[in-house]
């Protein structure tokens, strides 16, 4: 090899070269390890709340569909939702404090026709 092409080489073709060394980067690599981790730990948590969240939508719903009720609901009017001495379901106007019955859940009826659970 001619001293003219050794000299655009990126890199030694010598055994008198100074030695290649290559940097440490496991500091940097460890960094971005904990980085990522805690991305997807934080993700996969969203994920576990969102999921939660919409296997009680789907339970809520369920329950109120499979339940007795003998008029057509509106929407954004508040039902109550009791159960039976039979563990059968119906779904009521009537507030809880005006009779005895096992209330479930109050519930209410969206404009989108989900039942979502009413807190108050």
């Amino acid at each position: 090899m001619s001293d003219m092409n050794k000299a655009l080489m990126k890199y030694g073709v010598s055994t008198l070269d100074p030695a290649i060394t290559l940097p440490d980067n496991s500091l940097a690599r460890s960094n971005i390890k904990v980085s990522v981790e805690k991305r997807i730990t934080n993700r996969l948590s969203e994920l576990e709340k969102e999921y939660k969240i919409m296997v009680d939508m789907f339970n809520i719903n369920k329950t109120v569909l499979e339940s007795e009720f003998s008029f057509e609901p509106k929407q954004n009017q508040i039902y109550h939702l009791y159960e039976r001495e039979d563990d059968s379901t119906f779904l009521s106007l009537i507030e809880p404090h005006q009779w005895d019955h096992f209330l479930l859940a109050s519930v209410r009826l969206t404009s989108d026709g989900i039942w979502e659970e009413f807190g108050g």
